[in-house]
């Protein structure tokens, strides 16, 4: 018993210590952390820095929700199966246990999955985002930190000689300012705008604010975002394929290019809160390196059709949502918000609604695993489906 307490005394100060601030950098011995929660490896637990095999480790930060990540995780299920003897890649997901069960399910695999719902491990590492992983050599070392779309064979081979790989991954950057606003807006200011750079340590998103904010459909906030992205928002562009470039599309989109990357504020009186995507259009051209302009071509869309139909009608008329790999929820939501915002950013192509359905409901789908299949099953599952169909359509066309 005595052995057990210890054991389990020194596991939550390291997670302890961990919470604090440590973070694993290549070069580093991995911490005496054993990976918990694993499904399909021959334990429940396993330490990297006790393994007794002369192989090295890939941990592969992942999630069922996450699109990128599936085909990642196809590779590495082929590259697996021919290096068997030289690696293993385990597989660390913030998934609950049956998410990862049921992707078993659907693609047998010798990875081994790992379900890490706190995140510690990830958080360990700094990550900017999933889709990256940690190579540990068999002495428990991290000896490369790389975006997992980089690894393949000659990767492999390098790590198995011993030759040195190059760290690509994307870390977290140090916050350089806590200020709960960043642009330093308060109740009292009745109209603002701001533009800026890159700001350092802060991650790229994009702010709407809600019904219960004073700034509701008067604000509108970017944080490291491309001028792309700006654009899009500010002409309620929908999908990939409704962008057009007169000019080399990395003008416009390159997150790697930090000199590209804006951040802005925009408030507007309260008199005007049905102009503010009307006053952003018009104040983007006079401030940014590029321009661009409507058009309406002719191009494959998803008609979002009613098959039954059957969520709740909403107490709302207006809308609150939110969606994550995981599916969508909303309260007050149209069917046309549903396609424009959820669906239009899933597929491949737009998504425009043709239900004939004009009331606000309160909309869940639940996404087992986030490919195409699992979100068609999601919408099945609440009556809808999609039709493709050849429609004329606004496009976002950038030039100088």
């Amino acid at each position: 018993m005595k052995t057990v307490f210890f054991y389990f005394f020194l596991l939550t100060l390291s997670i302890r210590v961990a919470a604090q601030g440590l973070q694993i950098k290549n070069g580093d011995q991995f911490p005496n952390i054993p990976i918990q929660n694993l499904l399909n490896a021959p334990t429940k637990s396993f330490s990297l820095t006790n393994k007794g095999e002369n192989k090295f480790y890939i941990l592969n930060f992942w999630g069922t929700w996450c699109s990128p990540c599936i085909p990642e995780m196809d590779n590495l299920a082929k590259l697996q199966n021919k290096n068997m003897s030289k690696m293993q890649v385990i597989a660390i997901a913030d998934d609950e246990p049956n998410r990862l069960l049921n992707y078993l399910k659907k693609k047998p695999s010798k990875l081994w999955l790992a379900s890490d719902t706190s995140a510690t491990l990830y958080q360990l590492f700094g990550f900017a985002y999933v889709g990256q992983s940690a190579v540990v050599n068999a002495k428990g070392k991290v000896i490369a930190l790389v975006k997992t779309d980089s690894i393949n064979q000659a990767m492999i081979d390098q790590l198995a000689k011993g030759i040195t790989v190059k760290s690509t991954a994307e870390l977290k950057e140090k916050p350089v300012s806590n200020q709960e606003d960043l642009f330093a807006v308060d109740s009292t200011v009745q109209e603002s705008f701001s533009i800026r750079s890159y700001m350092i340590g802060q991650q790229a998103m994009s702010k709407r604010y809600s019904l219960n904010s004073i700034y509701n459909n008067r604000r509108i906030t970017f944080i490291n975002s491309t001028i792309l992205s700006i654009y899009r928002q500010a002409y309620h562009i929908v999908s990939p394929q409704q962008i057009a470039y007169e000019i080399p599309e990395k003008e416009v989109s390159d997150y790697n290019n930090k000199q590209s990357l804006y951040c802005l504020d925009l408030l507007i009186k309260p008199n005007s809160k049905d102009s503010l995507y009307q006053i952003l259009q018009q104040k983007l051209p006079l401030l940014m390196p590029v321009k661009a302009r409507i058009e309406f071509r002719e191009m494959p869309v998803y008609a979002l059709v009613n098959k039954g139909f059957h969520q709740e009608e909403s107490a709302k008329t207006a809308l609150s949502y939110s969606f994550s790999g995981k599916g969508y929820e909303s309260e007050g939501a149209s069917l046309e918000e549903f396609a424009n915002d959820y669906l239009s950013n899933e597929f491949e192509l737009p998504v425009v609604d043709e239900t004939g359905l004009t009331k606000r409901y309160d909309i869940k789908t639940n996404v087992i695993l986030r490919d195409r299949n699992g979100i068609l099953k999601s919408i099945h599952d609440i009556g809808l489906d999609l039709v493709k169909k050849t429609k004329a359509m606004k496009v976002l066309v950038f030039y100088k």
